[in-house]
This record gives structure tokens, C-alpha cells and sequence, in this order.
């Protein structure tokens, strides 16, 4: 299934040695000695099989540790569960289980996913405003290598990350590059002491929160984080304009009017909210709040089911249209607005 969507990757672990279970930063994923192994896990010097001296290509390579079936790491990403089998927070590739209808949690196929295979895809919304529309750039190849360094150490001056995401380091590839366009990652989002992979009610992907690490809460930073390459997605959300979101025109001529997401301000709930809301708000409203990074298994109704895509186009419909989303059709919105 190809699905012409391109929201930014979360919690993918790269590729590591099939020896034991291995975590970001850590296993083959950083941490080196200056003896270290852990180059045999995924290279060959002299007789690679794949570029970069890789020993398949990526993300098979990947998969031999973060697949169905994969001992060597504690994250199976094709199918969206951990060793345990307790469901991702960043869902799957193939298949999660989750219950986007709040019912009962089960094993559903992905409805829609980020491309990870080498496929091409439409980052849509990057770019900056413009009065001509401009949906996005389209034909942007995805591997997990777009989101994530698989040495670790991403963040400025060589820090952990957060999901070993791409952050404020020259030595990190681009997110990606297509023609004359190169996207660098600049967010840094501080990696977790303990890692927490997977929901804290398995299959509840409605009840999640961020966790907070070095006073930054993961969830509500993964929005400067996603906006890199979904620019216009995110409106300013300046405490000086709040009405930005939501409210105002940005000028642009497809992303005019944009829910707010907000990680700059630290708007707490109030600033939004004069009631309670419903169970997945992290501090601030953020792309994971609604949006899971890998892949969802949400099915869309008669109405969400054929939305037009931002270039106006109609396909893929269907449960393809899912975008990610956390609950089946709409309910990500009725959540928190209660009409």
C-alpha cells in the first residue's frame, strides 16, 4: 500500500547487532568504546553488499533487529509492539494494535503510514507561506534514515537524543534532500534516561501523554521537531497573537487557517481550554497529539474518508485517508471539543 503521506517518524530504533536486545543510544546505536564491535553488527569494510558499506539496504537491515520475528532489539516496528508485545507509542509500519474505536484493543493492518520503504512521498506543507499554491514538495525518497542517525550521539555537541531523532549536528545527514532542496535538522529533543517504547495501557493510543525530560516535554517539542519538514502545518502561536491559530489568515493560499500547535510559548491548557478536555493532551497541543509518527490502523467514515489531499486530489481515499490519526474518523477532534 503506498499512501501519499509523509508526517515525520518518531520512534523508529535503527538498525543494530543480533546479539541481545539494544536500545537508542546504546547498543549499536552509540556509546562507542574505542574498541568497539559494534561496527561488525551492520558493516563490512571491504565486502558490503549495500552502500555505505551496509550490510543490506536499509530498511531491511533495519528490520533484521526492529522486524516480525527480531530478537536483537526490544522494538518491532513493522508491527508496532514491542518484546513484550505492548503497543508502540509511535504505532507501525504494517500493522499496530491499538483500539481507534475505543473499544477493545486488537491487531488491525496500517491504514496509513510514513513511507520507509525507499518509496517517494509528498512532504507536505514544507515550504515557507506563499499566496500561490503550493502543496509541498512531492517525490522526497523515505528511509528510516531520513528521521533518525543510527550512531546516536545526534544532538548538538554530540548529545542523546530523543528516538535518536536527526538534531542540531552537522554530522547528521539532511532529512532529506530532493533537487536543489536540502532540509538539515536544528531541534534538538533531550534523550530519555529510561526509555519508555511503549503506551502505558496497551493499545490505548487516546490516553497517551508526553513525558518530560530536562524540563521539556517530549510530545509538545516533537512539534518544532515535525515542523522542519511540515513548515506551514504550525502556526506562530505567538503569546503576543494568539489568535494566529486558528483565527487569522496565515496568507497562505492553502494552509490559511491552521489548529494550534505550540511548543515556543508554553501556553498552558487555559490558554486553549476554560474546561477540562478529553483523555490525550500533552502539555500543549502538538502533531502527537493527535497524529501517531509511524503508522495507524484508524479507519475514516463516509465524511473523513475522501478529504482532499492539500493539491486538491482525491486519492488515496478511503481508510487510506486516515492521516495517522490516533482514533477512527473524527474522534481525535471530539476528544478534546466535547460537541
Amino acid at each position: 500500500m503506498k499512501v501519499r503521506l509523509a508526517f515525520v517518524v518518531c520512534l523508529v530504533v535503527l538498525a543494530g547487532s543480533a546479539v541481545g536486545q539494544v536500545s537508542a543510544d546504546n547498543g549499536p546505536h552509540g556509546g562507542y568504546t574505542a574498541t568497539t564491535d559494534a561496527c561488525a553488527g551492520c558493516h563490512r569494510a571491504h565486502t558490503a553488499p549495500a552502500g555505505n558499506l551496509l550490510l543490506s539496504a536499509v530498511p531491511e537491515l533495519c528490520y533484521t533487529c526492529h522486524g516480525s520475528g527480531a530478537t536483537g532489539a526490544d522494538t518491532n516496528v513493522v508491527d508496532g509492539v514491542d518484546s513484550l508485545n505492548r503497543s508502540l507509542r509511535g504505532g507501525g509500519f504494517q500493522y499496530v494494535y491499538m483500539n481507534p474505536d475505543l473499544t477493545t484493543p486488537r491487531t488491525l493492518t496500517v491504514t496509513s503510514n510514513h513511507e520507509v520503504n525507499g518509496g517517494t512521498a509528498t512532504v507536505w506543507g514544507y515550504g515557507s507561506i506563499s499566496a500561490t499554491p503550493d502543496p509541498g514538495i512531492s517525490g522526497v525518497t523515505m528511509t528510516c534514515v531520513n528521521c533518525h542517525n543510527p550512531h546516536g550521539r545526534a544532538g548538538a555537541g554530540g548529545t542523546p537524543t530523543y528516538r535518536i531523532l536527526k538534531g542540531n549536528n552537522a554530522n547528521n545527514t539532511p532529512l532529506f534532500e530532493s533537487g536543489t532542496v536540502v532540509q538539515n535538522a536544528s531541534v534538538d529533543i533531550p534523550d530519555e534516561s529510561t526509555k519508555a517504547y511503549y503506551t502505558p495501557d496497551n493499545g490505548d493510543y487516546f490516553g497517551v501523554h508526553g513525558r518530560t525530560v530536562d524540563g521539556v516535554n517530549v510530545y509538545a517539542a516533537m512539534t518544532a521537531w515535525c515542523a522542519q519538514c511540515h513548515t506551514r502545518h504550525k502556526p506562530l502561536n505567538l503569546t503576543s497573537a494568539p489568535s494566529e491559530s486558528g483565527h487569522t489568515d496565515s496568507g497562505d493560499a492553502i494552509f490559511a487557517f491552521r489548529h494550534a500547535t505550540n511548543i515556543e510559548d508554553n501556553l498552558d491548557c487555559g490558554s486553549c481550554h476554560a474546561s477540562v478536555h478529553g483523555n490525550f493532551m500533552p502539555p500543549y497541543p502538538g502533531c502527537v497529539t493527535c497524529h501517531l509518527a509511524h503508522g495507524t490502523g484508524a479507519r475514516m467514515g463516509s465524511l473523513s474518508d475522501n478529504v482532499p489531499w492539500p493539491d486538491g486530489t482525491t486519492t488515496p481515499a478511503g481508510d487510506a485517508r486516515s492521516a495517522l490519526l490516533r482514533l477512527d474518523n473524527r474522534g481525535v477532534c471530539q476528544d478534546c471539543h466535547n460537541k
